[in-house]
């Protein structure tokens, strides 16, 4: 289990620095944080933290004789943090908020006829946001694994640092461009439901992680690739 040791205080690291930077800026282009405020920016730093913790056990996951149980110890670890990202969003956070709204209550708000069109847009867009929170984490983790794996083939050493930072940031640019996009133009501007408009936000993380699996489970079967050694 040294792997899932590994990931965990790589994401905690790394979730610490994220969550120090993201907190910084929103405190200063914005009004006071409350409590809320700092829960949710400290989960979606965990969730974010989540691809350079994946990088920081690529290298071991494949090194082994049977690279599937180690799959298998990555999974947990990634799945460790989805559920701590799903209890600060699901659980935490309406706790902690004056004006909060459990999961259950979310449901109501969705479903209830007597609601205005805009309450239920709301509603839906935070429950399933919350729920595919952890889901992004997960698919985080496994593109880092992944970019982390890939590198070691495809790139001189001196090069590979420059890729990860180039992966990580365009995750994290167009995280935040499709959720706000998203929620500007479909959920505040659309009479109608829009539950369907959450899923737009795992869609690129989800492409990614789809357009790196086929070979990388080639070489969890095993398949010997030429490797970089400059």
């Amino acid at each position: 289990m040294k792997l899932v040791g590994r990931f965990v205080v790589a994401e905690l690291v790394w979730a610490t620095g994220i969550a120090v930077l993201m907190v910084a800026v929103a405190v200063l282009s914005s009004d006071p944080l409350s409590a809320a405020d700092f829960v949710r920016w400290l989960a979606r730093a965990l969730g974010l933290a989540a691809f350079p913790a994946g990088i920081a056990i690529a290298p071991a996951v494949f090194d082994g004789s049977r690279p599937w149980r180690q799959l298998l110890h990555a999974v947990v670890a990634a799945t460790t943090v989805c559920v701590v990202v799903f209890a600060l969003l699901g659980a935490v956070a309406p706790a902690v908020s004056e004006h909060g709204r459990s999961l259950p209550r979310l449901i109501q708000e969705m479903s209830a006829a007597t609601e205005n069109w805009e309450s239920r847009n709301d509603a839906a867009w935070v429950f399933y946001t919350t729920l595919f929170a952890p889901l992004n984490a997960l698919l985080f983790a496994a593109i880092g694994i992944q970019v982390g794996i890939w590198s070691r083939y495809s790139l001189p050493q001196p090069l590979r640092r420059a890729l990860y930072w180039a992966v990580g940031l365009g995750l994290l640019v167009s995280g935040f461009a499709v959720w706000d996009t998203t929620y500007e133009t479909i959920v505040l501007h659309t009479a109608a439901d829009t539950s369907f408009a959450a899923f737009y936000t795992v869609l690129i993380p989800a492409s990614v992680c789809a357009a790196l699996a086929l070979p990388t489970l080639a070489l969890a079967r095993r398949v010997e690739l030429p490797r970089s050694t400059s």
